[in-house]
């Protein structure tokens, strides 16, 4: 057996940060718009005002926090570039979590103004300022610590397991401590609320261990001295440089379609299986199912979400070993085309087993998107660093996460639209309002949406420079050349290359 090239403590170590990561955009993702929409009772249309007034907020944070954390030189918080943000975020990231869910004034369903949309845009631009300025700088420095291509894979795989471990809890925890996520009995109302904020403060608690773990021993950073000697890029320059790079600029759009998909599924999930269950009752014999599973309680809305996110660690693995044969590119190419193929027939199904039979297929589909978008952003950051002479992860994944809240503009924008042509622009979940249109609707957002926004993706990959040929000759370079003189020769044959 070959040698670990990254010791298996230390890779651990920085794997947790993913769960701290996603456990916290995760479970943002899963439970509030759920709980605004059909708990608080919040309308569709001003739910998706506050999203588009969040996105524009996050126009202009996502990028400047990404582009001052490459800036940052300082001996404080253990000291460093990217740790001093990571502790720095880690208390305000955990109590945020319970603070989404405490809108003050409301004491019954329904029972809003215009404070309350108020306070929903406040909470969320604070969830966001401290979660960017947290996972701006985990993920920056996966590409800064790990450069060759097996240590990329090595650590790749473990932040892969730890995220669908992640996002397990993520999707677990609220059915099991929420007796009524889509709120159907509204003299529940009280005890759902305050569940909803005992799962926040289970979340916070959660990321503050992972956190701790992952910057004691996995985040470690080159010397203050070191940093020292190097003069970073101004931060409109680095921005700028990142906007115009057209390589860049293809690939996150292709990355916005992925992420549209991965907040449009968890976000509809719980209203989608609620309300296809409670409409009338099918002729399916598999339909009994669901009626045989009333134990489980609320833990049946998020089982679909298991299966999916349990096949994408088989997923993750398939992709890995494809990308190894034909290259990043093609694979997710490929990738995005099964789960194209894998997302059509829910559409169809009506029954509890054929949902789970196509979200343990789409897992397989889920596994290889968020495994190509790092590594495929870690690709970019090398070609930058042969051009520029800088590594600048943190303005890159600052525009990426710019391209990401695009996404939520979307996925949010689909929802509402579905909701309110079909009589739901205020939740009711009463059996006469849920008629074969509504139901329609709802398949759509779980087949029809994600996957015509994944065949957008494919069209832009397939324009997208970087295929198995140039990035093998990028790691060859990288691993090769050391010396001023070879980056600048580098530079001149990358340049000549692409005129």
């Amino acid at each position: 057996m070959s040698r670990l090239e990254v010791p298996f403590g230390r890779n651990l170590a920085f794997g947790t940060g993913e769960i701290a990561d996603q456990l916290a955009y995760q479970g943002f993702t899963f439970m509030i718009f759920t709980f605004y929409y059909s708990v608080i009772g919040i309308d569709a249309g001003a739910i998706t005002i506050v999203f588009i007034l969040w996105s524009i907020y996050n126009a202009f944070n996502d990028p400047l926090l990404g582009g001052l954390s490459d800036r940052t030189k300082t001996k404080k918080l253990w000291g460093g570039r990217r740790r001093p943000w990571m502790i720095a975020s880690m208390i305000p990231l955990a109590l945020v979590m319970f603070l989404l869910f405490t809108p003050p004034g409301v004491s019954e369903f329904g029972d809003t103004n215009a404070w309350t949309v108020i306070y929903m845009l406040f909470v969320m631009c604070l969830f966001d300022t401290v979660y960017t300025a947290f996972s701006i700088n985990r993920t920056s420095l996966y590409p800064e610590l790990f450069r060759s291509d097996r240590a990329r894979a090595e650590v790749g795989a473990v932040r892969r397991i730890l995220m669908v471990i992640a996002l397990l809890l993520a999707t677990i925890l609220p059915t099991l401590l929420i007796e009524d996520m889509a709120l159907q009995d509204k003299l529940r109302f009280l005890n759902v609320v305050w569940q909803y904020r005992y799962t926040g403060l289970i979340f916070g608690a959660i990321i503050t261990v992972t956190i701790l773990v992952n910057v004691l021993w996995g985040a470690k950073e080159p010397p203050y001295e070191e940093l020292e000697k190097k003069q970073p890029m101004k931060l409109l320059e680095a921005l700028k440089i990142s906007l115009t790079n057209k390589k860049f600029v293809i690939f996150a759009l292709c990355s916005t379609m992925n992420w549209y998909v991965f907040g449009l599924i968890p976000t509809i999930m719980p209203v989608y299986i609620k309300t296809l269950f409670l409409h009338k009752e099918n002729n399916f014999i598999w339909d009994k199912l669901w009626h045989s599973l009333d134990f489980l309680g609320e833990l049946r809305i998020s089982i679909p979400l298991v299966v999916a996110f349990l096949m994408s660690i088989l997923g993750v693995a398939f992709w890995a070993f494809i990308d190894r044969l034909i290259g990043s590119k093609l694979a997710f190419i490929l990738s995005m085309s099964w789960w194209v193929l894998v997302l059509i027939p829910l559409i169809f199904w009506d029954s509890y087993w054929g949902i789970l039979i196509m979200m343990a297929l789409n897992g397989i589909g889920l596994g290889g998107s968020p495994y190509f978008i790092d590594k495929h952003i870690s690709n970019i950051t090398d070609d930058d660093e042969l051009k520029t002479g800088e590594r600048r992860e943190g303005a890159y994944y600052g525009v990426h996460a710019l391209f990401v809240r695009l996404s939520t503009i979307l996925s949010i924008g689909s929802i509402a639209l579905m909701l309110s042509t079909n009589g739901w622009r205020v939740y009711n979940p009463a059996e006469e309002a849920i008629t074969d249109k509504l139901v329609f609707g709802l398949k759509s957002l779980m087949s029809l949406f994600p996957a015509g926004a994944l065949l957008i993706g494919i069209i832009f990959l397939i324009f997208f420079p970087l295929g198995k040929k140039e990035v093998d000759k990028l790691q060859s370079i990288l691993n090769v050349s050391t010396t001023s003189e070879a980056k600048i020769e580098t530079k001149a044959e990358i340049e000549t290359d692409e005129n």
